[in-house]
Formats: C-alpha cells, structure tokens, sequence
C-alpha cells in the first residue's frame, strides 16, 4: 500500500482516472513511471523511466511469470 504525507503539497487528482484501470501484462510497455500493484500477490513495485517493458514480479513465486501491474500512483515531473 502506497503512504503519503504531504497530501496538499504533493498528491493532485489526475485527469484521467482511466490509467489506473488498465491492467499490463508482463513485456508491455509501461506508459507512465510510478508504483504498479503486482495483481497476482500484491506486491509493490516502481517503474521507473528507464523501464523498457513490465517485468516479472521480483516477490510472486505462486504463479511465477504469469502476474499482471495496475499502476496505483502515477510519477510526473509537475
């Protein structure tokens, strides 16, 4: 689960809510850096810029290689 503190300072209400229902499999690639939700495990993770496609989940072992990202909180440089 993503924490925060400074919620006026540093969170703004997207305009586009579609992006964090998009579900990406693994080898996509990703169109925003920010924290993706393993969907398999729950597991957190941050795609960062340099991230050329999704990787597998570096904390899922039930279903190795087959889980999916949602993006929970997208980075911009605003």
């Amino acid at each position: 689960m993503a924490k925060y503190y400074f919620v006026t300072d540093v969170l703004e209400k997207t305009d586009t809510p579609s992006v964090f229902k998009d579900v990406h499999k693994i080898g996509s690639i990703p169109a925003y850096p920010g924290i993706y939700k393993c969907q398999s495990c729950g597991y957190e993770d941050v795609i960062n810029r340099e991230c050329e496609k999704f990787p597998p989940c570096s904390n899922c072992s039930a279903k190795k290689g087959a889980n999916t990202w949602k993006l929970l909180v997208q980075a911009t440089d605003d």
